[in-house]
This record gives C-alpha cells, structure tokens and sequence, in this order.
C-alpha cells in the first residue's frame, strides 16, 4: 500500500486489540485508527477516532464509521465465564464479528478482515468455545469478504502496563523460548497482524509461528 490507510479496531480495550491500536498509531503507513469499544478508550492521539457502540449486534448505526477502511482488525471476544451463559458466549463470538463483516463488506468492499480466534478453533472441537470458534471462522469464509486472515494464537503475554498473573510473569520467557509455538507477546501479535492486513499476501489462517515471522518484517 502506497498512501496511508484507515483501519477500524473491534475491541480496542482488550489485550489484543490494545496492541494493535498502539502499533497501528506507530506504524506510518495508518492514516487513522477508528477503534469501536462500549467504553472510552482512555488515550488521546491526531490519528485515533474512539467510536462508542452500545449494541455490537446490530452496529448499523455505525455503518458510516466502516466506509471507506483498508482494513478491519476484530479482536472483540469474551470467555464463558465473563459471557455468563452459553448464549451470551455464543453471541460475541459468532453473531458479533459476522454483523461487523456483513457491514463491511458493503461499506468497505475492498477490505481485509482479520479476525482473532484462537488457537485450537475447530467445528469439530470437544469443547464448546472452540467449536463456536470454528463455526465463527467458517461463516466468516463464506461470507463474501475479499480477503480473510483467521488469527489463531495459543497464548497472548500482556504488554508490561497490562495486568498479567504473577506466574506467567515468571514463566512467560522460559516457555517462549522452549515453545515459541504456544506463546505469543501482544506487540507481536500485533505486529504480525498489522503486517498481514497491510501486505499483499492471500489471506489465510495465522497461527502464533505465522504471527512471529510476520512482526519481524
């Protein structure tokens, strides 16, 4: 990409999709980041526009924020427990990105959709987050988007700001450099995402090895 692109950044909050606004605001090829969250982001910036949606469901009313954007990056996701009930899981995790993609597709048909799933995502899963996971991915593949990238990470390291359990602390550099497979830091997570949407490569399922190789780049 030659010019400066706008980018949208579902779940700008969480520990994912916080990277990616920070690394998209330091990366000069980003014109503008317009991250959607239910609540204030908490940063100011030139190049960052914080879009309040109260209803991630049925996001409409928020279809003139997705024209004209290079690419989406969906990080928006929960756990059962947060959800509070199979429905609720269900709901964040498969109803909410396709309602966002099926916008963006008419609103920005030459995007480049990543979504954040997880590693392990599968139709055919023994449990119940990754089938809804896979299921998300697979609706999403045949939902006429014109490029796709399934981001599937095993573990996500919270940048040092970032609450993270005393143990993974302890742990995190032993098991990265014993299992760079499993585990992955937010930044290049980001890094590898920002890197994927922003190429020119076909759109594919990125697993945490993916990832590293793409934010070294």
């Amino acid at each position: 990409m030659s010019d400066p692109v706008r980018v949208v950044v579902f779940g700008a909050t969480g520990t994912a999709g916080s990277a990616v606004v920070a690394q998209c605001l330091a990366d000069e090829r980003v014109a503008e980041v317009r991250a959607i969250t239910r609540r204030p982001i908490g940063i100011g910036h030139p190049r960052l526009i914080d879009i309040h949606c109260h209803d991630f469901s049925h996001p409409e009313s928020l279809a003139h924020q997705l024209t004209g954007v290079a690419a989406c990056f969906f990080c928006l996701g929960t756990s059962r427990r947060r959800a509070g009930s199979a429905v609720g899981y269900r709901e964040v995790t498969l109803t909410y990105p396709l309602a966002a993609a099926d916008i963006l597709r008419e609103r920005s048909p030459e995007h480049t959709f990543v979504h954040l799933s997880a590693a392990g995502a599968s139709q055919r899963g023994l449990f119940r987050y990754a089938r809804v996971k896979g299921e998300a991915e697979a609706q999403l593949a045949g939902n006429g988007l014109r490029r796709l990238f399934v981001v599937r990470p095993g573990y996500i390291h919270p940048e040092p700001e970032r609450p993270a359990g005393a143990l993974m602390r302890a742990v995190f550099p032993a098991l990265n450099a014993i299992l760079p497979g499993l585990a992955i830091t937010a930044t290049d997570l980001a890094r590898g995402m920002i890197e994927a949407a922003l190429g020119d490569g076909e759109g594919r399922v990125l697993r945490t090895r993916d990832l590293k190789r793409l934010a070294t780049r």
